[in-house]
Formats: C-alpha cells, structure tokens, sequence
C-alpha cells in the first residue's frame, strides 16, 4: 500500500553508504519510519528533502506487520534551515525530538495538535526565540496532548485550590497540599505560576516570560522527573547536555 503524507524529520541513521533509516512524525501516521535509499546519492531524487528538522511531502510503501516503511520520494515543504546554522537552536530542536519520540511510541494515533505543536516549537526557535522557554512551553502542552497532563493549580490528591505551602509529587500528578503528601518535595510558586500561565498561554507569548536565573533549568528538570516517572522509564535525552553546554558558555 502506498499513501503521501506530510511529516517532520525527526531522526536520520545511516543504514549504508548511500541509504538512511528516517524516523518521521506524520500528520496521517503519528510515528513512522522510513528506510530512504540512495538519499546520501550526490544527484539522487532526495537530495536537500530529507534534512533534519525539515518538513516534508513523503510517498511511502507500507506492508502490513512491518514498523518500517519504505520511502518513495519526498518533496519539501519547509527546509528549516536556521534551525541548522544556529547550534543553540538545533541543540534545542533535537532535545525537543528526543523527548517526543520518548513520549510517542508506534502504533499511536496520530495528533494533528502535536504536529501543529512541532511545527509552532521548530518556527519559533529557527526565529531566535530563547530554547529554555520554547521547550519548557513546548514540553508541557506535549505531555498534556499525550495524556499525561500535569496539576499546577489545584492539589493533584483532594482538588484544594493554590496549595500552601506547595509540594511537588510527580507520581500523584503534579502540585499537592501538605495534607495530602507531607513527605512530597517543595516546588517555587514562581515555577507553578509560569506552568499554569504556558498551559492556557499561545507559545509564542510564552517564551516572552522570564524567569530567575537558573527557573527554566529547574522547570525542565522538573517536567523531566515528571516525564519519567509517567512513562516509567529514563529519558534518553543525549542533546540535553550539548544544549546545557552552550547556555552556559553564553
């Protein structure tokens, strides 16, 4: 069966010398993988339609029982290339990635909100939009178009309203009252108050808040505890620390 569906490339594996395995997320499929040949070919058809981040029209051929799809063509439809002359923006847009494809696994239905979210997280950070803010922004409203919202206003246990002094317990669900989880870990009300403001906000007037010197560090590490415990797993987040490594060398 053969279907052309648009979809960002998310991940590129050398599979041979001339040959890529891409691993797309599609407005139609959700999650797929393709197996691109002869894409690394100098005057091959994929020339310049398979680059990383770049969204795109692909025609693929699937076999039923098969993960992996076999690439037809493919034509442009965003390149994306300041996402990949800015090393801070690129850094920021595979952390993204990674924690999607975390988060996504095959065979889940595909989400049109998620793939408008990857469009809106990619646009604005090949604009110049500060990467703390867009992921951390970006981040939440994936965990929440993935069924695993988080509580920031209410206790996630008796429903209390602005917890004081608030706690943090990722397995109950987020932010609860001292009642409920004497034992859960103190979370900054500065913090819940950027996460409830980005979950009813547009991004793009999310990533205009600023936070203390260090917040948006402690936010990412917190939607990342929250993520893992959710999924049950560690995230393998490789871009993290190249991304850390040159927020601190600026």
């Amino acid at each position: 069966m053969r279907l052309t569906t648009p979809a960002f490339v998310l991940r590129r594996v050398r599979w041979s010398e001339s040959s890529l395995i891409l691993t797309l997320y599609s407005l139609d499929l959700g999650r797929a993988s393709g197996m691109a040949r002869g894409c690394l070919r100098p005057k091959g058809s994929f020339l310049g339609k398979v680059e990383l981040f770049s969204e795109g029209e692909f025609c693929l051929s699937r076999r039923e029982g098969r993960e992996l799809d076999t690439v037809i063509e493919a034509s442009i439809l965003a390149h994306r290339e300041g996402l990949r002359e800015d090393p801070r923006a690129f850094a920021a847009a595979a952390v993204f990635s990674e924690w999607l494809l975390s988060v996504v696994s095959y065979g889940n239905e595909p989400s049109e909100p998620v793939y408008h979210l990857l469009d809106n997280v990619f646009s604005l950070l090949e604009d110049g939009a500060a990467p703390m803010p867009v992921l951390c922004g970006g981040i939440q409203r994936l965990l929440a178009l993935s069924g695993h919202g988080m509580q920031v206003e209410a206790c996630a246990l008796c429903g209390k309203p602005d917890p004081s002094p608030p706690r943090w317990n990722p397995s109950a669900g987020g932010v609860v009252c001292p009642g409920c989880a004497p034992g859960g870990e103190p979370v900054s009300p500065g913090l819940l108050g950027f996460l409830a403001k980005s979950a009813g906000t547009p991004l793009e007037k999310v990533v205009k808040v600023r936070l203390w010197p260090g917040g948006y560090r402690q936010c990412l590490d917190l939607l990342r505890e929250y993520t893992e415990t959710h999924l049950e797993k560690r995230l393998p987040l490789k871009a993290l620390r190249i991304m850390e490594d040159m927020l601190d060398a600026t």
